[in-house]
């Protein structure tokens, strides 16, 4: 099942990372762990929570896009290994052992998934230039973090290149694949009306190149504003330019305003969810100097949210309780309201100096809270087959 279905495996492997990466936090605090732990923090969340779902995700949708054979036990088997050492990597602190892992695991991971581009039946949807675009910064911004933490165990910094990965890796990576798969599969979850289709072909369908060609032009925008912030002090007009190549790609492949799904619980909260990834990209225009504070908001508002919301379609689609689309989901309601609040306290605690370390506990114990009522709820369905349901 998970060979067929890679989530059923990612998924719960990640959201254990998370919580171990969020529990960091308080156990500082109070004291019980000496250790700074921003980097851990930053590594597990990225490398370990949001890793997890979007290898599981991709790895369950992408076969089945292209019309290819799923993954192997070999190669599901190599994957978590990978993902496994890396994560314990990140635990134990030996930063440029987890970095170099990652990397071998997103090279490998590509790997398996262009040797399957190869031999595909169709084509992926236009927007998955941007999936593209998002690994190939991830591997590059992995690379240049694991080259600037050996370079720095000898005596050498490389804070450019530090620096410039870190965009790559925590922010390019995750958003590319948030606006590249949020343009083909929102849609279909919000039931928006009067946009592009595309038949399923080995070969560009009319109108296929030129929507890919403006996906990939978002993307080179987008990073060169990023990687403008190295050499230029403009925080808030670079900002800016994001939040509008952003918004316009978003809104023309997801026209929010022609939404014909009832409102559900998980069509709500991914509007929430992508509205919150938008407002994350526009508040370094106001508040350029908190740009952790900001960072908050991209990171459990959009990203956090997105990756349950989703995760939680796939794992009820995939194990036979489709049905429950249409009904309240209260489990999903509470994690969601808590990983707000999360997001609500970590950004307000940068303003509060303080009382900065006990609102970033709290903030911690909401989005710890959020996980376990999603998991307990969510992730049992992993074991079920659709045809269990």
């Amino acid at each position: 099942m998970a060979c067929d279905e890679p989530f059923r495996a990612f998924f719960p492997l990640g959201l254990l990372a998370g919580i171990c990466g969020v529990m960091l936090w308080p156990l500082f605090f109070a004291g019980i762990d000496p250790i700074y732990p921003g980097t851990t923090h930053a590594r597990l969340m990225i490398e370990g929570f949001l890793g997890a779902f979007v290898l599981g995700f991709l790895g369950t949708a992408g076969p089945r896009l292209i019309g290819t054979p799923h993954f192997t036990a070999g190669e599901l088997s190599s994957l978590l290994a990978l993902y496994g050492a890396t994560v314990v990597a990140h635990i134990t602190a030996r930063y440029w052992l987890g970095d170099t892992l990652f990397l071998a695991l997103l090279v490998v991971h590509a790997g398996f998934m262009g040797w399957r581009f190869v031999k595909r039946e169709d084509l992926p949807p236009p927007g998955f230039v941007l999936v593209g675009l998002g690994f190939l910064g991830a591997i590059m911004g992995a690379g240049c973090v694991a080259v600037s933490e050996i370079a720095g165990n000898h005596g050498v910094m490389l804070p450019k290149v530090m620096t410039g990965g870190g965009i790559l890796l925590n922010q390019v990576w995750v958003l590319f694949l948030i606006l590249g798969v949020g343009s083909f599969l929102l849609p279909k979850f919000l039931q928006i009306k009067g946009r592009a289709e595309f038949a399923e072909s080995r070969t560009p369908p009319p109108g296929w190149a030129k929507h890919a060609v403006f996906a990939g032009v978002v993307g080179l925008v987008i990073t060169a504003l990023f990687m403008l912030d190295l050499v230029v002090d403009a925080p808030s007009l670079t900002a800016l330019g994001r939040f509008i190549s952003a918004a316009a790609f978003l809104f023309s492949q997801i026209p929010l305003h022609r939404t014909t799904a009832p409102r559900l619980t998980i069509t709500r909260w991914l509007h929430v969810s992508m509205v919150l990834t938008l407002l994350g990209l526009l508040l370094p225009v106001v508040w350029p100097l908190q740009h952790v504070a900001d960072l908050h908001v991209i990171f459990i508002g959009g990203f956090s949210l997105i990756a349950l919301t989703v995760a939680t379609r796939v794992v009820l689609g995939h194990s036979g309780f489709g049905g429950l689309f249409s009904m309240p989901l209260p489990f999903l309601a509470g994690a969601a309201l808590l990983l707000s609040g999360s997001m609500v306290l970590r950004f307000s605690a940068d303003f509060v100096i303080p009382m900065r370390s006990g609102w970033i506990s709290v903030a911690a114990y909401c989005w710890m809270a959020g996980a376990v009522l999603w998991g307990w709820w969510v992730l049992p369905g992993v074991r079920i087959a659709e045809s269990g349901g």
